[in-house]
């Protein structure tokens, strides 16, 4: 069991009440007067139920449900394919040049693999869904912690204090919510602290809208959150705020049109000037110790696992599972059996030069090329990346609910987003940019570069060596212009040798029952 803030699971249950929704679309996630009432009489009484409750906030990136892998906080999705990281790797690697899922007899799947969605995809489904509850969680958390609230309850200026804090990561976790929104749908329902209770037809705000939005809510809360490094392992501090800051301005001329280089560059600095350290085998950030043998100390903001409290089908559970098959060892993984769909594409194997050790494929077996999208796992290599072993070659707690945490951001990311904002005039110098390259591939024993060999190109794909399978790719490749065109790979619309994809697909569609549910959104272009 992992001695760190646990998001514990006994306080999702003492919680349950006031979370869990009938949810058939977007508007049953929003909050009713029996819920508001029932948190009003839980926090009275329990002066621990702030942290507790805090704790849920986290717990909804990592599970279904107060339950955990038995529940799902929103009635209608699946508890495995409807849990938060879980949809959104799906919707950020499964489309891509990284990854292909084979499970094509399940609803969904063969679409998010070929490229060919509609309105109608579970999964695409599943993340707006999360994206507008996680808004829905953090935004009452945020109305029940007012001073006016806590002053009425008598609650000590010491515990208000905490409370402060506390209120800074709702925030922090609510914008990193629509920034996901603000990435894949461009525009979202809009819930916050000053939506009403009960029944109401929430707006739709803008990409430019959210972007405003979760720009204002970071620069805000920077200073009211922990130093960098500071707070208890699994929980947001200061660095994880430039961190998201970092990626919104990386992504700005997508998103808004103008381009934040500059902007980029600055607070990707910030958090390489934080005191954070490469571990020294990359391997080791993805096993079950991750949050004690040296990756801690790289990775900025984990998204957690506890095979024994937080037990769930999606997050890493769902990638090392699906991952394993064909002639793999399930013991060599630390993990009960393989459920044998994902695997990669050939263009990413190609990526790695043998000289470079990241490229972590299992080949006995396995074919490099896939010919056809299917449920035959030795078609396409299938990845070791992530494993639930440890560092010592143990076992993570648990075989089937793995106890390895997902580094949703990391140094290595920072590294590679300074290089990339100076190459594209954001300011810095080529000496410091080769330099984080360097470090990263010295890391892993690849062959060393010079400045010579940075430009945009190496990056995207030095990009892919070094953080494939960690929900950057469609991204990335929507940043440079590779994702609908320019660029193609096996399966990549419906095609063998890939074709161009609807230009409209750089973003997802509103899902068709939240449309329908809610007069006030409207559809993206051309879906």
């Amino acid at each position: 069991m992992k001695k760190v803030f646990q998001i514990q699971f006994w306080s999702l249950l003492l919680i349950a009440l006031f979370t869990v929704s009938s949810c058939t679309d977007d508007l049953d996630v929003l909050p009713t007067d029996d819920d508001a009432n029932t948190l009003e009489e839980y926090l009275t009484n329990n002066p621990d139920g702030y942290k507790n409750y805090l704790g849920k906030l986290y717990s909804g990136l990592a599970v279904s449900g107060p339950n955990g892998a038995g529940s799902s906080d929103i009635q209608g999705l699946d508890n495995g394919f409807g849990q938060y990281l879980r949809a959104y790797w799906m919707m950020q690697e499964v489309p891509t040049d990284e990854a292909i899922l084979g499970w094509v007899n399940d609803q969904g799947v063969l679409p998010m693999s070929a490229g060919t969605w509609s309105t109608d995809n579970q999964f695409i489904r599943a993340m707006y869904l999360r994206i507008v509850y996680q808004a829905r969680i953090n935004s009452e958390y945020l109305a029940q912690t007012t001073t006016d609230k806590l002053n009425a309850r008598g609650v000590s200026a010491t515990l208000q204090s905490e409370i402060a804090t506390y209120r800074a990561e709702a925030r922090f976790l609510r914008a990193l919510s629509y920034y996901h929104g603000i990435d894949l749908f461009g525009k979202m329902t809009y819930i916050d602290e000053n939506s009403p209770v009960g029944f109401f037809y929430p707006e739709e705000k803008s990409r430019a809208e959210l972007f405003s939005y979760v720009e204002s809510e970071l620069l805000a809360i920077e200073s009211q959150m922990v130093a960098a490094r500071a707070n208890e392992y699994g929980r947001a501090d200061r660095a994880a705020v430039w961190m998201l800051l970092a990626k919104l301005y990386l992504n700005a001329e997508v998103y808004t049109g103008t381009a934040r280089w500059t902007d980029a560059l600055t607070y990707s600095k910030k958090v390489i000037d934080a005191g954070y350290t490469l571990n020294g085998n990359y391997a080791n950030v993805f096993k079950a110790d991750n949050n004690t043998n040296g990756a801690q100390n790289e990775v900025i903001f984990p998204v957690l696992s506890d095979g024994n409290h937080l037990q769930s089908y999606g997050s890493t559970t769902f990638i090392i599972h699906a991952a394993t098959g064909g002639s793999m060892v399930t013991a060599d993984r630390g993990i009960d059996f393989g459920w044998g769909g994902l695997r990669t594409r050939r263009e990413l194997v190609t990526k790695f030069p043998s000289s470079d050790p990241r490229g972590m494929f299992h080949t006995s077996g396995q074919s490099l090329d896939i010919a056809a999208i299917g449920p035959e796992f030795t078609q396409g290599y299938a990845v070791n990346k992530f494993s639930n072993k440890t560092s010592t070659g143990g076992n993570g707690a648990n075989p089937t609910f793995v106890d390895t945490d997902f580094p949703l951001f990391r140094l290595a990311d920072a590294y590679l987003m300074y290089a990339e904002a100076h190459l594209r005039g954001g300011g810095g110098s080529i000496t410091d940019a080769t330099t984080y390259v360097l470090n990263l591939r010295t890391r892993s024993g690849a062959s060393p570069i010079t400045a010579g060999d940075l430009n945009l190109n190496f990056i995207l794909d030095e990009r892919a060596r070094e953080l494939y399978w960690e929900g950057h790719r469609r991204q990335d490749l929507i940043r440079f212009n590779k994702f609908v065109g320019n660029y193609n790979w096996q399966w990549k619309n419906n095609s063998l040798s890939g074709s161009n994809m609807p230009n409209h697909f750089n973003l997802y569609p509103i899902p068709a029952q939240s449309r329908l549910a809610n007069p006030n959104l409207t559809q993206n272009p051309d879906y």
